[in-house]
């Protein structure tokens, strides 16, 4: 049996019936690629949290041509919200506290996707200064919580050095990975949020194909170069899918998942690219989002994990 069919056999003995797409390349090659719910190639879905990933390469880039002085650098030095000591730990908040999703700001994830916190940031005209009024609790650097405000909070940072972030995103990282994406939805104080996906009225998705994603993944495994063109430098992503010893969560890098000889971008409701650098393979999965934050990582462990690793 071949591992496309193994792959159909698997999601529908489980009835994943949102799944829209499954990839598997390996050494070069595609060695799978399935399609379901009337998708193809060419069909775009929602990214959600994996544009976080995305973000992180884009601040790499930043990094790399000195638009971006540090890692360790204050967000003050780039946000004046955060100058005004509204909190007193405020001054030692820094951009790899965003990176790490350890910057202390207080939040509750709610359940699922049903955020009350995001639901008050969407309700607030000005989201800079409604997440300088939140209270820090927790000394930067000191405890992991994955949040959305950090992550708004360095699209804030990578716009104040890099200008129109999006453009600097579609110039530097889209356009030599071949990717086409609409423009990302704006909060109305103007800061880039990646992770709309497009139930607003005035949200514009950042949806891409299957391929587009895999593309991503084959930068990531290529350690920063794709088809020859260096886009980030390979010290830049070894640290952003690494965790240092002395890191708060050893299970996150910089805004990437790590796992035991892999790392990925997740995004809910089961959006995936799974990088294997030992195997040197991606698995790509893009599926339709539901209620119930379904995610598939199953299938990997269950499927192509047996097969190829």
């Amino acid at each position: 049996m071949t591992l496309s069919e193994e792959i159909n056999n698997y999601i529908a003995q489980n009835r994943y019936r949102q799944i829209n797409s499954v990839l598997v390349w390996q050494d070069g090659q595609m060695i799978a690629e399935n399609y379901y719910n009337g998708f193809t190639k060419e069909s775009r879905n929602v990214l959600r949290s994996v544009a976080k990933s995305i973000l992180s390469l884009a601040a790499g880039i930043a990094l790399d041509k000195g638009l971006l002085t540090g890692l360790d650098v204050p967000v003050a030095d780039y946000l004046p919200q955060f100058r005004e000591r509204r909190d007193p730990l405020h001054p030692l908040i820094t951009v790899r506290h965003l990176l790490t999703m350890t910057s202390g700001i207080y939040w509750n994830g709610g359940i699922h996707y049903h955020c009350p916190m995001m639901v008050q940031l969407r309700r607030s005209k000005d989201w800079l200064n409604h997440i300088a009024d939140c209270p820090v609790t927790n000394l930067p650097g000191s405890h992991y919580n994955y949040k959305e405000f950090d992550v708004i909070l360095l699209s804030a940072v990578l716009s104040a050095v890099c200008g129109d972030l999006y453009d600097f995103i579609n110039r530097e990282l889209y356009l030599p990975l071949n990717i086409k994406s609409g423009r990302w939805y704006k909060s109305p104080c103007g800061v880039y949020y990646s992770v709309g996906s497009g139930e607003d009225a005035d949200e514009k998705p950042s949806n891409l194909t299957a391929r587009e994603m895999l593309a991503f993944g084959q930068l990531c495994l290529g350690k920063g170069s794709f088809c020859g063109q260096r886009i980030v430098s390979e010290s830049y992503l070894t640290r952003a899918v690494s965790a240092p010893e002395d890191a708060i969560n050893k299970n996150y890098g910089y805004l990437f998942c790590l796992g035991n000889n892999w790392y990925a971008c997740r995004g809910y409701g089961g959006q995936r690219i799974h990088v294997f650098p030992e195997e040197n393979m991606v698995v790509v999965i893009q599926a339709t989002p539901t209620a119930r934050g379904m995610a598939y990582d199953d299938l990997i462990w269950k499927t192509i994990a047996k097969q190829v690793l």
